[in-house]
């Protein structure tokens, strides 16, 4: 019986391990979108997109950037934008970032991965944007690979958008609540 139940367990884990295979392969590379709405460019490298303490509950964003080739990490220029906790963008319009002020500029900024992909950040939940589903705008660029725009969905118990590629549950941890960012893929440029 312990032989069946050892072989069971083999069996169970490289059926997971297949599946967890397919549904990476599935994923790569990751789906690009529409830069909008509202990205401004040129925003500082930031650690924390709440700068001015905007409603919502804090959240720690982790994440990766990987080739979609070699599957190693890439060293990428993250810039990310989303909503506060209740739904509005700071600001509410395109451009540059010098077209305005200091202060009308939050729940945005850029961030850095290091050389094995990773990359993390501090903000805040963000809320539904009319019909939209809680998301995060991303735009990367690193030299080498060609320009993504993507977004991450926070999926909830009525809401799975962006499947398993681009969405995920956020999860409580020491650091509080966290939202394990789905592995963001690259593809080179030539």
């Amino acid at each position: 019986m312990k032989n069946s139940i050892i072989k069971g367990a083999i069996l169970t884990a490289l059926l997971i391990g297949g599946l967890a295979h397919i549904y990476a392969e599935e994923c790569i590379p990751t789906v690009s979108d529409a830069l909008g709405p509202y990205y401004v460019s040129g925003m500082p490298v930031l650690e924390n997109l709440n700068r001015f303490g905007k409603p919502g509950e804090p959240l720690l964003v982790k994440g990766r950037i990987l080739s979609a080739t070699s599957r190693n990490g890439v060293a990428a220029r993250i810039e990310v934008w989303q909503t506060d906790g209740e739904g509005r963008y700071y600001p509410e319009g395109n451009g540059r970032r010098t077209g305005y002020l200091d202060s009308q500029l939050d729940m945005r900024g850029t961030v850095l991965s290091d050389a094995a992909g990773n990359f993390s950040f501090n903000t805040v939940v963000p809320s539904n944007y009319g019909s939209r589903p809680p998301h995060i705008h991303y735009r990367i660029s690193a030299p080498g690979y060609r320009l993504l725009i993507t977004q991450h969905y926070i999926h909830t118990r009525n809401n799975n958008a962006g499947g398993p590629c681009r969405g995920a549950r956020l999860i409580s941890g020491n650091e509080g609540r966290q939202f394990p960012a789905p592995d963001i893929y690259l593809r080179p440029i030539n």
